[in-house]
């Protein structure tokens, strides 16, 4: 497997004795944490996990907890859902919209739950309903935690197309996984526990970045974080364990199975993102360096395969973000 060449980028972001200590983060993480549980008893402590278990930051929307759980069971009638989520229109609307783009492909306007849960089925519409819920947090999210959200909401359609497009369509929560990977960094921001501004621009316009400089200055990252809070909100743990993992593929595919091809398909959406906020154009060498990322190497996304995805990957980000509103 060929080496990640993000692993070899390390723009100078802070202080000298800083530097450092992140550099030594990155080498320590991207073949697995020696001390997983002192990460995650870190995070735990944090001021944004102790919010997000509390009542500072909002809890996750009850109306979406319940229609997920109907969602869960396949005997659960369509008008149940239906009048479970009606109860919360931002949700409905919402989830229609996102039934409606690019990223489900659906050939016909979609106009109501129970025509989403026929034609989409329970797990996809149970994905989008927490999809919407989870954003529907952060509506109000401004400066770098719009810029997250945006990114968050396109990775996760670029997520989806990969793993239907291709030959990994027993990706399991594809869309979640990339919706969410980032969702500590939106906790962070919420309760200023790090000031992104203060860092050097390319920590946010690059991938694999801002995870090392949180670990040096907090000593967990948002990858922790976020899958703390996940857990935290009984969201599906094949969910957190992605977005745990995101920043340590080496590790991710060691272990195989749906875990290291949730990683995989997070981490070729999260630097196409990247390189489209550079350039939306088809970029062929850029593409020709993502086939021999190691994320791209495991599911075998060749050169020719990513080229001719370019069009798709590219107008469903942007429908997404629309979607997301």
């Amino acid at each position: 497997m060929a080496t990640d060449p993000v692993r070899a980028a390390r723009p100078p972001a802070l202080p000298a004795e800083h530097r450092q200590l992140a550099d030594a983060v990155r080498e320590q993480l991207w073949f697995g944490d020696d001390d997983p549980a002192r990460s995650s008893l870190e995070a735990s402590r944090s001021m944004a996990a102790a919010l997000a278990r509390a009542t500072g930051l909002k809890p996750f929307p009850a109306v979406a907890q319940r229609a997920m759980t109907l969602l869960s069971n396949p005997d659960t009638p369509l008008r149940a859902i239906r009048d479970a989520l009606e109860k919360d229109p931002a949700i409905t609307a919402g989830v229609l919209r996102v039934a409606n783009s690019a990223a489900y492909r659906s050939r016909q306007t979609i106009s109501s739950v129970e025509e989403a849960v026929q034609r989409l089925g329970s797990r996809h519409v149970l994905e989008i309903v927490t999809s919407v819920a989870a954003m529907g947090m952060f509506k109000d999210a401004k400066g770098v935690g719009l810029q997250v959200r945006d990114h968050c909401a396109r990775v996760a359609a670029m997520t989806r197309v990969l793993a239907s497009e291709w030959h990994q369509k027993t990706a399991e929560s594809p869309f979640l996984c990339g919706l969410l990977h980032d969702l500590g960094k939106l906790l962070l921001l919420q309760v200023s526990g790090i000031d992104y501004q203060k860092l050097d621009p390319k920590v946010l316009a690059q991938s694999d970045e801002a995870f090392v400089h949180e670990r040096a200055l907090l000593g967990y990252d948002h990858a922790v974080l976020g899958a703390h809070v996940l857990e935290a909100w009984k969201l599906p743990s094949h969910v957190a364990e992605v977005v745990a993992w995101h920043h340590q593929p080496g590790r991710a595919y060691q272990h195989g199975a749906e875990l290291g091809l949730g990683v995989a398909l997070v981490r070729i959406a999260n630097r196409i993102d990247y390189q489209l906020r550079v350039k939306p154009e088809l970029d062929e060498a850029f593409v020709a360096e993502l086939a021999q990322d190691g994320a791209a190497q495991y599911t075998g996304y060749q050169e020719q395969i990513l080229k001719a995805m370019w069009p798709k990957l590219r107008d469903g980000a942007q429908q997404m973000l629309s979607a997301m509103g």
